[in-house]
């Protein structure tokens, strides 16, 4: 098993001030490192958007704008920091450089399809076809299966956030699996993958996986220290449960269809 390099996080809490994520620019910076170090070289940026943040869509893609320019001023991109840019080979890969991308974890809501129809919402890769759902932690909110029937009506796939820390799913997987059957997509946290959520957080996120009921690992991440940006860790012991090019695909193939706009090519869910 070599090293695992290009991948791709879709969710995380890089961008610094808007929610509980990274608190200063310089914090934002550290994780740049962090992640680029593991083997990451896109990153969607997606601040918490309703609850608690509001987070429009025009405030987030001038925000990762800002981020990106930021990044290239203060000459991210060497050795210094860790990451070099490529030689120019004709051979390299297109996506080998470092990125920042627009993107949201929207709150479940009642507020959720108005501000999707007043184009408030940010889409994964700002490209309106893919939507990170976030419910309450405690639970599945009243009549969330509309919502997303009505999100997916759209044309926009959700993608549930950390399902496996939800105590209502825990409680209910089975309705979980009827939205993934659905068509909705589903993602799991890094750290709950290596335990670090705690044995119960691990012991469904795993039932998860062997089942298809996941399909993209991502750090989503809040700091440099507490909740870091890796995703190497948790690929590794992915790939114990489902063979190693399955649980490199949920870091590589899965999430490069969605930043173009497809489905990914994804194995059909498993009942719990």
């Amino acid at each position: 098993m070599g090293e695992i390099v290009e991948m791709i996080d879709l969710h995380n809490h890089i961008l610094p001030g808007l929610d509980d994520g990274a608190s200063t620019f310089e914090e934002s910076m550290q994780m740049c490192r962090i992640s680029y170090g593991d083997g990451v070289r896109t990153i969607v940026a997606t601040p918490h958007t309703l609850g608690l943040y509001q987070n429009d869509r025009s405030a987030i893609v001038s925000k990762v704008r800002e981020f990106n320019e930021a990044i290239a001023q203060r000459g991210l991109q060497n050795a210094d920091c860790g990451m070099q840019k490529d030689s120019g080979s004709a051979t390299r890969n297109p996506n080998s450089e470092f990125r920042i991308l627009p993107g949201a974890d929207v709150h479940l809501c009642e507020k959720t399809l108005p501000h999707f129809d007043q184009g408030r919402l940010t889409t994964i890769n700002d490209g309106g076809k893919f939507l990170l759902i976030e419910f309450p932690s405690q639970g599945i909110p009243y009549r969330a299966e509309e919502v997303l029937f009505q999100l997916m009506g759209r044309g926009v796939i959700p993608v549930i956030t950390h399902p496996e820390r939800n105590v209502g799913i825990g409680q209910n997987p089975k309705r979980y699996y009827e939205m993934i059957r659905a068509g909705c997509l589903g993602q799991v946290t890094a750290m709950s993958v290596t335990g670090e959520f705690g044995p119960k957080v691990k012991k469904v996120a795993e039932q998860f996986l062997r089942n298809r009921l996941v399909h993209f690992i991502a750090s989503d991440a809040h700091s440099a220290n507490g909740r870091p940006p890796v995703l190497s860790a948790a690929v590794r012991a992915a790939e114990r449960l489902l063979g190693e090019e399955e649980a490199r695909r949920m870091v590589t193939e899965y999430p490069q269809a969605v930043l173009e706009g497809r489905r990914p090519e994804v194995q059909e869910p498993k009942s719990v």
